[in-house]
């Protein structure tokens, strides 16, 4: 649990800028330091300590780590010029400790975020970044290009594997929902032609016994005064008719009664399950105040006003997503926090929950800023639920 946690704090946006995660800016400190410390000979005493103007210049092969996942293709293309000026300006120099790793890690962000022309000029920035440091880094030299190239390669192919992990499992929640409705819709086409079967066969039913009870109470009628008996028999008869046909009909009205197809309507109880299963994103459900059973309309309403929102944000596993849900005397508050989805049309999510909260007589408040969307959105409760 706590490198989940740890996993998804390094994964935040840190300070508001968008898709610049606090990992990574950890990451190019540390890089950054250990650059500086390599250069200054306080971390190593093989080659010769470089001047103050080598330790500023090598930040150029670390810092550009910063925003690795906002992007890539310029990051590697800083890292790759970064070496090239340092080794043009300054000179041979060992730097690949902290180097090597920036541009491995660039590399990743390159294979998980670009495709195409992006990806192809991505890895060729990082190849190059690792060509100029194996030809002028005396720690080097070109024989590290054997396993150099290679492995930078492979970190690349590590995040294509990874977005299309990703992608894949996208599209099978989506292709789970389609399924999930048309199960759902064979049920109900299965049960509207049972119930017009049996209302199709209602009419000749009734017909067939309309006529005999009638046929029944014609004959005790006509012995009525000559035959007291057989007219005693004929109304019993048309009274175990009737019987007999009110016990059928109702038994076929029960048949025909509309009856629910689908589970149980969700509560708020399963936002858990709901957030499991509707996204990839590292999603973190909060409560606040007193839970407690709230009016059904209520109820369904937040749920499915979670559901909408969730597909209004990006559904990735380095996304997060934090829903809160707080249970206040007279209203109940459901706020939604998370990076908006590039794909898809969260405009359309965004009408809907604006519906459902008007329905209820709630407010909706949204707002975008460095590409996270933050929505609010109260509901109030009737006196006698408060």
């Amino acid at each position: 649990m706590n490198r989940i946690r740890l996993g998804s704090w390094l994964g935040r946006p840190a300070w508001g800028l968008r898709e610049v995660g606090r990992g990574d800016i950890v990451l190019a400190g540390a890089l950054s330091l250990f650059m500086v410390g390599i250069i200054s000979g306080k971390l190593t005493a093989q080659h010769p300590p470089g001047g103050v103007v080598a330790a500023l210049g090598a930040l150029a092969m670390t810092l550009p780590v910063a925003w690795e996942r906002r992007a890539p293709a310029t990051a590697a293309a800083a890292v790759a010029i970064g070496a090239t000026v340092n080794e043009l300006l300054i000179g041979p120099m060992v730097r690949c400790g902290a180097a090597l790793p920036a541009v491995f890690a660039i590399a990743f962000f390159v294979g998980t975020r670009c495709s195409g022309r992006r990806l192809a000029v991505g890895i060729a920035f990082c190849l190059g970044a690792v060509t100029t440091q194996a030809f002028f880094d005396p720690q080097l030299g070109p024989a590290f290009l054997v396993a150099g190239l290679p492995v930078t390669a492979g970190f690349c192919v590590a995040g294509q594997l990874v977005r299309s992990r990703s992608a894949t499992a996208a599209a099978l929640r989506h292709r789970n929902d389609e399924l999930r409705e048309q199960r759902e819709q064979t049920a109900q086409l299965a049960v509207a032609a049972d119930r017009a079967r049996v209302a199709g066969g209602l009419d000749s039913f009734l017909r067939d016994r309309i006529i005999a009870i009638a046929a029944a109470a014609a004959a005790g009628r006509e012995k009525v005064f000559s035959d007291p008996a057989a007219a005693d028999g004929a109304f019993a008869a048309v009274e175990t008719s009737g019987r007999a046909t009110l016990s059928q009909m109702r038994e076929v009205v029960g048949t025909l009664r509309q009856e629910s197809l689908t589970e149980p309507q969700p509560v708020l109880a399963q936002l858990g399950n709901l957030l499991e299963r509707a996204t990839s994103a590292d999603a973190r459900l909060q409560v606040e105040g007193s839970p407690r059973a709230l009016p059904d309309g209520v109820e369904l309403s937040g749920y499915r006003i979670v559901e909408h929102l969730l597909m209004a944000l990006e559904d990735a596993p380095e996304a997060r997503i934090d829903v809160r849900v707080r249970f206040a005397p007279d209203a109940l508050e459901l706020q939604v926090t998370g990076p908006a989805a590039r794909d898809g049309d969260p405009a359309t999510a965004l009408a809907l929950v604006r519906e459902r909260a008007a329905l209820l007589g709630g407010t909706l408040r949204v707002e975008n800023q460095a590409g996270r969307c933050d929505v609010l959105v109260q509901l109030p409760l009737t006196p006698r639920y408060a």
